[in-house]
């Protein structure tokens, strides 16, 4: 039986159904939920930039260590810092040297990938509809040259919930 906390992360491309199964995951476990920040900072319309993701980032992290706080069991992060990873490479390029530490120093984890293979819903913060696919195999790439285990989801939404119930049993012993 495990004694630290288990922190796991939903990862994958946009309109993947990351906060869906997140939000699954932390009701049926009564877990904390760490949200996605970048919801709640950017705006529709409104262009963002290398300072934007970097305040993104910490306060990502910042949620993610109150969420430990409380010495939960399970958390459960509707994105981390891999998403941020991505999402600068992606954007910006060679990764700051701030990111590229509190990529290192993350605590242990596991993760969820998301396939996207569920439809594209649009949504006035989405921008990569298009480049789905190839984003998800960044995500296979890194998370497979990474240090935590993982598990790629996809399908019906109740296929996807049920693999997810599975591994996290598994990585709860």
């Amino acid at each position: 039986m495990r004694t630290d906390p288990l922190i796991v992360c939903l990862t994958g491309s946009e309109s993947t159904g990351k906060t869906t199964l997140a939000t699954a995951l932390a009701n049926h476990y009564d877990a904390p939920l760490v949200p996605e920040v970048a919801r709640r900072q950017l705006t529709p319309n409104r262009p963002y930039g290398p300072k934007e993701v970097l305040a993104i980032a910490r306060e990502q992290v910042c949620l993610e260590a109150e969420a430990l706080a409380g010495s939960p069991r399970l958390v459960v992060c509707d994105t981390d810092l891999l998403v941020i990873q991505i999402w600068w490479q992606v954007k910006f390029g060679i990764l700051p040297e701030e990111l590229a530490a509190a990529l290192a120093g993350r605590s242990a984890r596991a993760y969820l990938l998301t396939r996207p293979d569920i439809p594209w819903v649009p949504d006035p913060l989405r921008e990569s509809g298009g480049e789905r696919s190839d984003l998800h195999r960044r995500y296979q790439r890194a998370l497979a040259e990474g240090p935590h285990p993982y598990l790629e989801v996809g399908g019906p939404f109740s296929n996807r919930l049920a693999a997810a119930r599975r591994q996290i049993a598994q990585w709860l012993v």
